[in-house]
């Protein structure tokens, strides 16, 4: 008894020891500020999907969260993992178990070589004869047994302490890999929602542009018939009809697959009319003027090295004290009789202790190849720490890059469609009065439609790229960091 209340109070002063891996101990300078700043002016508002002013997209992302399969598979594999985690600790806790057994038996004296008479003629009450007559004397016996078994290894150096911390740190891993996991998919949600979007103005500036090839084609076949207009001019009409014919089939295909994966990753059938009239957003999240770069530590993927990096820790520990001695108690208790309305009777009581002491001798050098494994493992989650840091910072910087570089090519092609709109007007006027030829009014139209797809493509690929650069700072614009003061 009192070896099990000295085996408890250890265990409480060994559970206060965790180790801790912070950033600052390793060879890296993160410096302050990000080299590539961005000024905008941030507002009070952190929520990134209400800052798009949208409410299709905040009902879109909502439908992920709660119906998306790849959603609610993340939230399986989060149980999956707490569940690993809980039997691969368990072992620092005592083995109980509770047994009932009920044997019968039947026996006869010819089986322990005693003559027939042994017992004289008459017998006893437990003994009976046989159904041949051959006087073969046979006995039955009943047996009742209810007992506790139980197995406990005493963690006197801590290695199964160790193991317990390593499953733990090992499941809070997982649950921020899983995190990243689950952020990730509502980020790449919004982008392949606004890929929708886009795909659906594109599909609607065809249709725009096929109605006004149709009209000019119409109007030269009109002049054509009454002999104003050349055969040349019909022919390039017609072929530009056709070609916008393509160009709007393509983009209804487009359209339509993006649809089906948006209503297959809410889990709806793919029927492909999810999006009807939808224009891009003309607001996006604010970036603050300035972020420490140390914002980088809160991501979940960079937080889960660090927990990989402090199991590893555990570890290395716990491999050292497999070098140890170990003790362990075994033991049962509980009652054995032959009659069942006495299986609670305490005087047929039965009851063994043991105690046993194992120390390793010769393992072939296993347990010291161990731990240099594990040394070994332990080096390389430090080093996959310093990887997964500077791949984050390259990657934010990259995408602030790109951030400043979309902004630039937007507001330049913003002007450009205004510019090749009234271009194309003023070409029509001009055919229409014989000023100019009509190769002249489809270069224009192609010219205009040619650039207001592109800034499209542009408006999308900045709210793709702003997305992934909230992926990649790991939310919101909150600079407070979880476990700093």
């Amino acid at each position: 008894m009192y070896i099990m209340y000295l085996c408890i109070l250890f265990l409480v002063v060994a559970c206060s020891h965790s180790p801790r891996v912070s950033t600052e101990n390793l060879d890296i300078d993160i410096p302050e500020q990000w080299s590539m700043p961005i000024h905008e002016k941030s507002d009070d508002n952190k929520d990134w999907i209400i800052a798009f002013n949208d409410e299709d997209l905040i009902s879109y992302i909502t439908k992920v969260r709660s119906s998306s399969p790849d959603f609610l598979s993340l939230l399986e594999n989060e149980k999956i993992g707490r569940y690993n985690a809980s039997m691969k600790g368990a072992d620092i806790l005592p083995r109980v178990n509770l047994g009932f057994n009920q044997s019968e038996s039947r026996q006869n004296l010819s089986a322990f070589g005693f003559a027939d008479s042994f017992l004289g003629s008459q017998g006893s009450d437990s003994a009976s004869q046989n159904n041949s007559g051959s006087n073969v004397v046979s006995f039955k016996n009943k047996t009742f047994g209810l007992g506790l078994t139980y197995q406990w290894e005493i963690d006197i150096w801590g290695r199964l302490l160790n193991e317990r911390i390593a499953a733990k740190k090992d499941y809070e891993a997982l649950k921020y890999d899983l995190s990243y996991i689950g952020f990730s998919l509502v980020v790449r949600s919004a982008i392949l929602f606004y890929q929708g979007v886009e795909a659906l103005q594109q599909s609607l500036l065809s249709e725009e542009s096929y109605e006004s090839l149709v009209e000019i084609r119409n109007l030269v076949k009109d002049r054509y018939e009454k002999g104003l207009r050349s055969s040349l001019d019909f022919r390039l009409a017609e072929t530009s009809v056709s070609t916008a014919i393509l160009e709007m089939e393509n983009r209804k295909n487009q359209l339509v697959v993006l649809n089906r994966q948006l209503e297959a990753l809410i889990g709806e059938y793919p029927s492909g009319t999810f999006l009807k009239q939808k224009k891009l957003p003309k607001y996006l999240p604010e970036i603050p003027e300035s972020i420490p770069a140390s914002i980088v530590e809160r991501r979940p993927d960079i937080r889960s090295l660090v927990l990989k990096v402090e199991s590893h820790i555990n570890r290395v520990a716990q491999a050292k004290r497999n070098l140890l001695p170990g003790l362990s108690l075994t033991g049962s208790l509980g009652t054995s009789t032959q009659d069942f309305e006495k299986l609670f009777d305490k005087d047929y009581g039965i009851w063994n202790l043991g105690l046993n002491v194992t120390a390793p001798i010769f393992n072939g050098s296993r347990l010291r190849s161990a731990i240099k494994i594990q040394k070994a493992n332990f080096e390389n989650s430090k080093h996959d720490l310093v990887k997964g840091l500077l791949n984050a910072f390259s990657e934010i910087e990259q995408l602030m890059y790109f951030d400043q570089s979309l902004k630039v090519q937007t507001n330049a092609l913003s002007s450009g469609v205004e510019q090749s709109k009234d271009a194309y007007k003023l070409s029509k006027e001009r055919y229409d009065k014989g000023v100019t030829t009509l190769e002249s009014v489809l270069s224009s139209q192609r010219q205009y439609n040619t650039i207001k797809s592109q800034h499209l493509r542009l408006q999308r690929q900045s709210i793709e790229n702003r997305l992934l650069l909230i992926l990649a700072l790991g939310g919101d614009f909150d600079y407070k960091i979880e476990g700093s003061n």
